[in-house]
């Protein structure tokens, strides 16, 4: 498998298919009665979604900034990224902000443009809702410097800046907090996979099948980094171990059965 293959995963990309965005017309609109026929003939929406979309939308009519308005925005938002529908999902976060500010409705935005940044389907969007995750996460961390959880997404927005180092040193900076922190951990291996570094990869993979054996995701990517590295034999196990868990991603566990007809035939 080639390098550009691994980083597709590596940004979860893994999809059979690239879904555009909904019209802005559609975005905007209100009605709960104008979403249901665009949404499934336009963007394949399965009728249970599309269901659950029109249901949701429904329950915001007339709801100011409380703490329900704000779950039915984020699901809503959860429901268009799954689709890939980054601009529909990002303007539940901009209705959360307008409505007010509180902290939970703040982290729930950000959450919201994280998670559309890492979905976009081309370079300018990602940028565009890394930038706003970044602008949310360092406001709400002026407030609490010490939420580990919002460092690790603030590193990784700042990836996508003219100093990516920036974002490493802040993951580096958590860990010397909390040694075990699984998310900085697993932030620093992708990004090794994602220079080549991967003997630095299988490090912080190690480390984490260490710390929590039953981490199918870190036993998928040390499979990675085993079968970069040329050693087969360590990449099938990895791989196999994998495969092994019942939670694990079926996209990724499809990658590792492809990695493992590889491995057999080096």
């Amino acid at each position: 498998m080639n390098k550009s293959q691994i980083i597709l995963i590596i940004v979860g990309l893994v999809l059979v298919a690239v879904i555009y965005s909904l019209p802005r017309s559609v975005v905007e609109n209100d009605q709960t009665s104008e979403i249901a026929e665009p949404v499934v003939h336009s963007m394949d929406v399965t009728p249970a979604d599309n269901e659950r979309i029109t249901y949701l939308r429904a329950q915001l009519i007339g709801l100011v900034e409380n703490k329900t308005f704000i779950n039915f925005a984020d699901s809503l938002a959860d429901m268009f990224l799954k689709y890939r529908m980054v601009d529909s999902a990002s303007s539940y976060a901009d209705r959360i902000l307008e409505q007010g500010s509180s902290l939970f409705g703040q982290e729930v935005a950000a959450m919201i443009y994280y998670r559309a940044s890492q979905n976009a389907s081309d370079e300018n969007q990602a940028l565009k809702f890394a930038g706003k995750a970044r602008e949310m996460f360092e406001n709400l961390l002026k407030e609490y410097p010490d939420n580990l959880a919002w460092k690790n997404k603030l590193a990784m927005t700042m990836m996508t800046t003219e100093n990516p180092m920036s974002g490493v040193m802040m993951l580096r900076e958590v860990l010397e907090t909390d040694p075990e922190n699984r998310e900085a951990i697993l932030n620093l291996g992708l990004l090794a996979i994602r220079s080549g570094q991967y003997e630095r990869a299988k490090e912080r993979f190690l480390n984490l099948v260490e710390i929590n054996a039953e981490d199918h995701e870190a036993w998928f990517y040390l499979g990675v980094t085993y079968a970069e590295l040329g050693e087969a034999e360590k990449g099938l196990e990895a791989f196999e171990k994998y495969l092994e868990f019942e939670n694990a991603d079926e996209a990724l566990k499809a990658t590792a059965a492809n990695y493992i007809k590889e491995l057999e035939n080096i």
